[in-house]
C-alpha cells in the first residue's frame, strides 16, 4: 500500500521565502528597466526638440527666441500679448504640429492667452485654447502627474537663459534664447556648440511646495533674496535639505492656484519655459517677488543622479547634479550685473559656462 505524502509545514514556509525573495529581487529590476525605457523616451523627446530648433535656425538663421518672438508681432500685428508666446510655440511646426501652431493666432486674436483654457470669444462661445493640448514631445514620461481637466498643458523641456539672470522682459541673455528680433544664432557661440546647453529637463511644479517635500517638484519659493542685480544664490540653495527635501515653512512659497514652474508650455515667462545654469541641477527654484516673471528655475529631472541637456551642436548629454558651480556664495557685483554688460568667464563653475555661450570659457563638456 503507497502512502501518499505532502509538503510539511516547513518544506511550504521555506518555498514561500523563496518565492518571497524571488519576488523582492525581481521587483527593483522591473522597475529599473521601465525607468531606463522612460529615460531612452526622455533622452529621443529632448533630441527631437533640438532637432526641431536646428530646423528653425534653417529658415530663419536664428533660433527661436525667448519672448517677444517677431514672428507673432507680425502675425498679430504687434498687438494681443505676442510678448507671452513662448520658443515652444514657435518649434511646432518642427515636430509634426502644424496644425496646433495654426490654432494660435486666431486663438489669442480672439483673445485667449498662453494661460488660458477654453476662454470665451467674442460671441460668448467657448474657443479651444491650443495651450491646452497634451503635447507628447513636451513631457518626460519619468516625470509622471496627472493633470486635471481644466489644466494648460505643462512642459518638462525648457530654454536655456544663461548664467546671469534677468527678468523675464528683459531683451538680451549670455545663453541661447534672447529676446525679439537678437534671437541667437550658431554664429554668435563664442564657446562652441559643443560646449553650451541649449536644452534641458525642467520637474513640473506641483502645489506641494511644503517642509519635507522634494524640493525639484514644489513651486517656486517666493522672497528667497534678491535675484535680480546683487544677489548671492546660497540663499536659495539653503532652501534644500537632506536627500533633496524642502526646509522651513510655506510662507514663501508660490502656488498662484496650482501653477508651478513649467506649468504652461506656451508661456514665455521664465517660471514657464525657462531655466539658468546657477544653481545646481536637480536644486531648489527661487524669486524675490514676482515669482511667475522673476523665477530662477535650475534645470530638474526625476532620473537618479542628474538631467537630460541638449547640447548646441544637437548632441544630448547626461548632466550630474554634482557638477562644480562654483562659489554659490559669492555676491554678483552691481556692475557689471547682467548680461548687457558681462561678458567674461561665469561666476558658477564649469555648470556656469555650459550655460554662456560667450564666456571664453574653455571648459569642455564634462563626460
Amino acid at each position: 500500500m503507497r502512502i501518499k505524502r505532502g509538503f510539511t509545514l516547513v518544506e511550504l514556509l521555506v518555498v514561500i521565502a523563496i518565492i518571497g525573495i524571488l519576488v523582492g529581487l525581481l521587483l527593483p529590476a522591473v522597475q529599473s528597466a521601465r525607468e531606463a525605457a522612460r529615460r531612452m523616451q526622455c533622452t529621443n523627446n529632448l533630441k527631437n526638440l533640438a532637432l526641431a530648433q536646428h530646423n528653425f535656425h534653417d529658415v530663419f538663421r536664428r533660433f527661436p527666441a525667448a519672448s517677444h518672438e517677431m514672428n507673432w508681432r507680425g502675425a498679430l500685428n504687434a498687438g494681443n500679448a505676442w510678448e507671452r508666446i513662448g520658443f515652444l510655440a514657435s518649434t511646432l511646426p518642427y515636430i509634426e504640429q502644424s496644425s496646433l501652431h495654426g490654432l494660435i493666432v486666431p486663438f489669442t486674436l480672439a483673445g485667449g492667452r498662453p494661460w488660458h483654457f477654453d476662454p470665451a470669444g467674442p460671441t460668448g462661445a467657448r474657443i479651444l485654447s491650443p495651450y491646452a493640448v497634451r503635447v507628447p514631445t513636451f513631457r518626460c514620461p519619468s516625470d509622471v502627474f496627472e493633470l486635471a481637466p481644466q489644466d494648460i498643458a505643462p512642459t518638462n523641456y525648457v530654454a536655456n537663459r544663461g548664467d546671469l539672470y534677468l527678468n523675464s522682459g528683459d531683451w538680451e541673455w549670455r545663453g541661447m534664447y534672447a529676446n525679439g528680433e537678437r534671437g541667437q544664432s550658431v554664429l554668435g557661440i563664442g564657446d562652441g556648440s559643443s560646449n553650451t546647453i541649449l536644452l534641458s529637463e525642467l520637474v513640473v511644479g506641483r502645489n506641494s511646495g511644503t517642509a519635507g517635500h522634494p524640493i525639484i517638484s514644489g513651486t517656486v519659493l517666493n522672497s528667497i533674496g534678491p535675484v535680480g542685480g546683487q544677489f548671492t544664490p546660497a540663499l536659495c540653495n539653503a532652501t534644500r535639505g537632506p536627500n533633496g527635501m524642502l526646509l522651513g515653512t510655506t510662507q514663501h512659497t508660490w502656488d498662484n492656484g496650482g501653477w508651478g514652474k513649467g506649468r504652461r508650455w506656451g508661456d514665455s515667462l521664465n517660471a514657464f519655459s525657462g531655466f539658468f545654469t546657477i544653481l545646481p541641477p536637480n536644486g531648489p527654484t527661487c524669486a524675490n517677488n514676482n515669482a511667475e516673471s522673476n523665477a530662477m528655475p535650475t534645470a530638474s529631472s526625476r532620473h537618479t543622479g542628474g538631467v537630460n541637456a541638449a547640447i548646441a551642436d544637437g548632441s544630448v548629454r547626461f548632466i550630474s547634479q554634482n557638477i562644480d558651480t562654483g562659489n554659490l556664495s559669492f555676491t554678483v557685483p552691481a556692475i557689471p550685473s547682467n548680461s548687457r554688460h558681462y561678458q567674461g568667464p561665469s561666476y558658477w563653475g564649469v555648470w556656469g559656462a555650459l550655460g554662456s555661450r560667450v564666456g571664453g570659457e574653455t571648459t569642455a563638456m564634462p563626460e
